[in-house]
């Protein structure tokens, strides 16, 4: 079957704008932009310490958490980040004293890719307070791993799974 090039015109922009318009237009209930203002709170972050390559390989990752206290004004205290393995239980603690962050300062904790341990459901829970309600803090996970001269990496974004809308008491 062969299509006129009116035909061909035709479907190539109907595709475009399709694509324009999932991209263009915002999805309902979700907003990227949004600034969300808190005391404090729970944020979770997932954190794999592998990922199948294939039925019976798996590539070992190296992760590194980073929390960005990205309120202009305000510094925020981390009380707690804890890593957890892919059954709940806690692998390590990272947080003897509390960890003050000024605007704009971040703080970072890794995972060594040798360390191997978590799993592919492993994840990190960081808590954090404030004196004043803050801008909530932005907490990415960045893994990387790698053999020989193939390699990978990529990141995850943190979800609060608590926040603190009054003060600390």
């Amino acid at each position: 079957m062969t299509f006129s090039g009116e035909t061909t015109r035709r479907v190539l922009r109907a595709i475009l704008f399709v694509f324009l318009a999932a991209v263009l237009i915002p999805v309902q209930g979700r907003s990227e932009t949004a600034v969300v203002t808190s005391y404090g709170g729970t944020i979770y972050v997932p954190a794999l310490s592998h990922v199948a390559v294939s039925a019976n390989e798996l590539q070992p990752l190296a992760a590194t958490l980073v929390i960005h206290n990205v309120d202009q004004k305000q510094g925020i205290v981390l009380t707690s980040v804890q890593y957890f393995g892919s059954d709940g239980e806690v692998l390590r603690s990272f947080v003897d004293t509390p960890v003050p962050l000024k605007p704009f300062q971040s703080g970072d904790f890794a995972i060594g890719v040798r360390e191997n341990s978590g799993g592919a459901g492993a994840n990190f829970v960081v808590a954090w307070t404030a004196d004043e309600p803050v801008v909530e803090p932005v907490a990415n996970a960045v893994m990387i791993g790698g053999t020989g001269t193939q390699g990978l990496s990529f990141r995850t974004d943190g979800f609060v799974i608590e926040r603190h809308t009054e003060p600390a008491r």
